[in-house]
C-alpha cells in the first residue's frame, strides 16, 4: 500500500546464555545518534509557496486534483529526501489516522485538532456524516475551526468573511463577490479557494482520517483495511477513553510493549504489588519477524502470581495499534487495545480500550488465525484514474453516512446485562486517571533526564525476555525511520527559520554522514540536542497544551492536568462538569441551609422558654445535625470528584503519595498526618 521496502539492516537483537542467564542487547538508534530522542520540529508546509493560479473555469475533477497537489504537500514534505536506491521513507500519512471516538464530539459546532503535526477541523455534514479537512481557509488563513455551520449543516463557514466550504473541501459562496455572479463562480472555481478534506471513517466508534488528499489517496484509503482492534466476541467493560499527553509517541509504543513495569509502577493501585511480580517467560522476536508495514506478534507469559501461566500476545499493527490478549488457564479472555498517535514532537494522542470473553478452544483459535492472516489486501495503484478513485470510495463514504450509526446500533444491541448498562453510563464517572498519571510522569521524567544528560535508546541496557518487546519496538522505529519520516531533519522551526524540510532533512543526513567515534557520537548528541532549544524548533504553536514542551521542562500541575489532557477534547466531559458543578452548588447550598436551620433550633432551645421540647425534642435536634454534617461530608466529596475527573490530579496525587508509597488508613504520624511506607514484599 505505501510502497515501503523493509530495513534488514537495522538494530540487532543478540543473545546469549551462561551463569548470568539471558542477556541482549538492542541498537536502536538511527544513522543520527541522537536523533530517535530529539525529534526536531516539523516544518510547517503552510509556508511553501503557493501555486501560480488556474484557469478561472476550472472543472470539479480538475479542482480536485489540483487542490490534492497543493494541500497535500504539508503531509509529505517533512519526510527526508530519499535517493533512488535506498529505501522509500516511511509514510505516517497514508495510513487510516484515529482523531478522536465520536461521542467526544459536539455535531452543532466545528472542532479543531492537531494529529501527526496536522491543524485539522472536523465537523458533521448534515448528509454526509463526519468530514476533516485542514483547518485553514484559503482566503486569509484564518482557522475553519472558529467558523460555524450554515445551510442545514452542509457547509463550513469561516468566520473571518464568511467563505463557505461543502464536504469535499470546495468553496461555494464568497460572500464579497454576491454583486457579481460571473466574478464569484471564477473564484469558487479556482484551486485556490479548495481546502483539503481527507477520507473519514467512522470504525468502532472513532473517527478515523486517511491525511492524504486527491484521487489516488481515496483510492488508497478505499483499499486499505482499517485496523483490527478488539476480537468479536469480546465484550468492552468501557468506552474508548483518549487523552492528549506530554510524552513523545516513542515513550508510548515501548510502554504498549512493556507489561512488566505494571506491579513496579503501579504498585498499591488495584490489584498490582511488587510481591506479586514473577519473571516473566516470552519468546524471541526475530529481526526477521519485524515487517515496516506489517508490523509484528510477540508471544510471552505473565508478570504476576495470579497469571504466570497465561498464554499472552501482542499485536503490532502499524503504525498505531498495539493489541494485547491474555488468555487465562481457565478459560477466559482479557483483551486490552490501545492507540497511541504522535500529535507533535513530545505530544501524543493515546486510547484505550478494555474487553473480556472466553478464550477460543484450539480448533477455533486456528480457524481464528487462519481467518486474520491475510491482512494485506490487493492495493489500487496510486495512478488510478480520478473516477476510479471516486467509485472505489463511494461505497465506504456511503456506509460510512449517519456516522457509522447503523455500526454502533448492531454492536449495542449485540451488549447484553451488566456491559449493556455500562455502556450507558458516561466515562467521567468510574474512569480515574490514576494509572496513567503514574506512566506519564514517569515517562515525562524519564524524557527529561534522557535529553538532559544527551542519552538515546541506544544506552538502554535490555537483559530480559520482558524487554524483547521494547526492543522489537525501537527496531521498527529505526526501520520506520521515526522521528525524522515524520517530523523532519530541520535545526528550527517554521517560524525561527523559515527553511522547508527538505533542507532540514538535508542537514539531518549531513550530520549522520559524521565519524561513529565515541567523540563524534557525543558531538552529534549535542548537536541535536541543541535542535529543541533554539528559536521555539519543539515549542508548540500558539493555544496548544503544553505550551514549550519538550524544550522547557513541565510541572508536575501540567503533567496531572485533567482538563488539558482531556476535558478540552471532550464534549461529554464538558458537559459532565456543568452537571456535576451544579450537584457540588446544591449540596453545598442545602448544607448551610440545614446547619443554619440546626443553629437557629439550637439557640431556640436554649434561650427559648420551652427548651428541647419547643424543637422537637433531642432527637429531632439530633437527626437535623446529623443531616447538616452529612450533607458537609457529600458537598466536600463532590467538589473533590469534580476537582480529580475535570481539573487536575495533582491533590489526588498527593493523597496517595505518588508512585509506591502508600497511606495506611487509620494511622496517624506527627502533625496529624497520615503515616507513608513501602508495602513489604510477602513471604513466599
Amino acid at each position: 500500500m505505501r510502497g515501503h521496502q523493509v530495513d534488514r539492516t537495522g538494530p540487532r537483537i543478540t543473545a546469549s546464555g551462561g551463569a548470568t542467564g539471558w542477556r541482549a542487547r538492542v541498537r536502536t538508534g538511527l544513522a543520527h545518534p541522537a536523533a530517535a530522542e530529539v525529534p526536531p520540529t516539523r516544518v510547517s508546509a503552510a509556508a511553501a509557496a503557493a501555486p501560480a493560479p488556474p484557469p478561472a473555469a476550472a472543472s470539479p475533477e480538475s479542482r480536485a486534483t489540483a487542490a490534492s497537489s497543493r494541500h497535500t504537500a504539508p503531509a509529505t514534505a517533512a519526510a527526508p529526501a530519499s535517493s533512488g536506491s535506498g529505501p522509500a521513507p516511511y509514510n505516517w500519512f497514508a495510513n487510516w489516522v484515529p482523531i478522536v471516538p465520536v461521542c467526544y464530539l459536539d455535531p452543532t459546532r466545528p472542532t479543531p485538532t492537531t494529529i501527526l503535526g496536522q491543524p485539522l477541523v472536523l465537523w458533521h455534514h448534515q448528509t454526509e456524516g463526519w468530514r476533516v479537512m485542514r483547518d485553514m481557509c484559503p482566503h486569509r488563513l484564518a482557522p475553519l475551526s472558529e467558523g460555524r455551520l450554515e445551510e442545514g449543516g452542509t457547509r463550513l463557514a469561516c468566520a473571518y468573511h464568511g467563505w463557505e466550504f461543502d464536504g469535499d473541501g470546495h468553496c461555494t459562496r464568497v460572500p464579497q463577490l454576491a454583486a457579481d455572479p460571473r466574478a464569484a463562480a471564477t473564484a469558487c472555481g479556482s484551486v485556490r479557494s479548495c481546502v483539503s478534506s481527507f477520507p473519514t471513517r467512522v470504525h468502532d466508534g472513532v473517527l478515523w482520517a486517511w491525511l492524504e488528499a486527491g484521487p489516488a489517496a481515496a483510492a488508497a484509503a478505499a483499499a486499505a483495511p482499517l485496523p483490527r482492534l478488539l476480537d468479536a466476541g469480546n465484550n468492552p467493560i468501557i468506552d474508548w477513553s483518549m487523552n492528549e499527553l506530554p510524552n513523545d509517541y516513542s515513550f508510548w509504543v515501548e510502554q504498549g510493549m512493556d507489561p512488566a513495569h505494571a506491579n513496579f509502577l503501579h504498585h498499591g493501585l488495584g490489584a498490582f504489588r511488587t510481591s506479586e511480580s514473577v519473571p516473566m517467560r516470552g519468546g524471541l522476536v526475530r529481526n526477521q519477524d519485524i515487517d515496516v508495514k506489517s508490523g509484528w506478534t510477540w508471544q510471552h507469559r505473565g508478570y504476576e502470581v495470579k497469571n504466570a501461566d497465561m498464554d499472552a500476545q501482542r499485536d503490532f499493527e502499524p503504525p498505531f495499534v498495539i493489541r494485547a490478549t491474555y488468555d487465562q488457564p481457565n478459560g477466559s479472555r482479557t483483551q486490552i487495545c490501545t492507540m497511541q498517535v504522535p500529535v507533535r514532537p513530545g505530544v501524543c494522542r493515546t486510547f484505550f480500550k478494555l474487553g473480556v470473553g472466553k478464550a477460543p478452544k484450539p480448533a477455533a483459535a486456528a480457524a481464528e488465525v487462519a481467518h486474520q492472516a491475510p491482512q494485506s489486501q490487493p492495493q489500487v495503484p496510486a495512478a488510478a484514474s480520478a473516477s476510479a478513485a471516486t467509485s472505489a470510495a463511494a461505497q465506504p463514504a456511503a456506509e460510512d453516512k449517519n456516522d457509522g450509526k447503523k455500526e454502533e446500533k448492531k454492536k449495542e444491541t449485540g451488549r447484553g446485562g451488566i456491559f449493556g448498562l455500562v455502556s450507558k453510563i458516561p466515562h467521567w464517572v468510574f474512569l480515574s486517571q490514576l494509572l496513567a498519571d503514574q506512566d506519564v510522569v514517569m515517562m515525562c521524567r524519564q524524557e527529561e533526564l534522557m535529553r538532559r544528560e544527551g542519552l538515546t535508546r541506544r544506552d538502554y541496557w535490555l537483559n530480559s525476555r520482558s524487554d524483547e518487546g521494547v526492543a522489537a519496538i525501537n527496531k521498527w522505529m529505526k526501520m520506520a525511520g521515526y522521528p525524522i519520516s515524520l517530523w523532519g531533519g530541520g535545526s528550527g522551526g517554521a517560524a525561527s527559520s523559515g527553511r522547508s524540510a527538505g533542507a532540514g532533512a538535508a542537514d539531518a543526513a549531513a550530520g549522520a554522514a559524521s565519524p561513529a567515534s565515541a567523540g563524534a557520537e557525543h558531538s552529534g548528541r549535542r548537536t541535536a540536542q541543541q535542535l529543541l532549544s533554539r528559536g521555539g524548533a519543539a515549542a508548540a504553536p500558539l493555544g496548544l497544551t503544553y505550551a514549550g514542551w519538550p524544550a522547557a521542562g513541565i510541572s508536575l500541575e501540567q503533567l496531572l492536568s485533567r482538563r488539558e489532557r482531556h476535558v478540552r477534547h471532550c464534549v461529554e466531559c464538558q458537559r459532565g462538569e456543568v452537571f456535576v458543578q451544579r450537584v457540588c452548588v446544591a449540596l453545598t447550598a442545602a448544607a448551610a441551609l440545614v446547619a443554619a436551620g440546626t443553629v437557629v433550633a439550637a439557640l431556640v432551645a436554649a434561650l427559648g422558654g420551652g427548651g428541647v421540647a419547643a424543637v422537637g425534642g433531642w432527637r429531632a435536634l439530633g437527626t437535623a445535625a446529623a443531616g447538616a454534617v452529612a450533607l458537609v461530608v457529600a458537598a466536600m466529596k463532590a467538589w473533590a470528584f469534580k476537582e480529580e475527573r475535570f481539573v487536575s490530579g495533582l491533590p489526588q496525587w498527593e493523597k496517595i503519595g505518588g508512585y509506591a508509597m502508600l497511606k495506611l488508613k487509620g494511622s496517624k504520624g506527627k502533625g496529624g498526618q497520615g503515616q507513608y511506607k513501602i508495602e513489604k514484599p510477602k513471604k513466599q
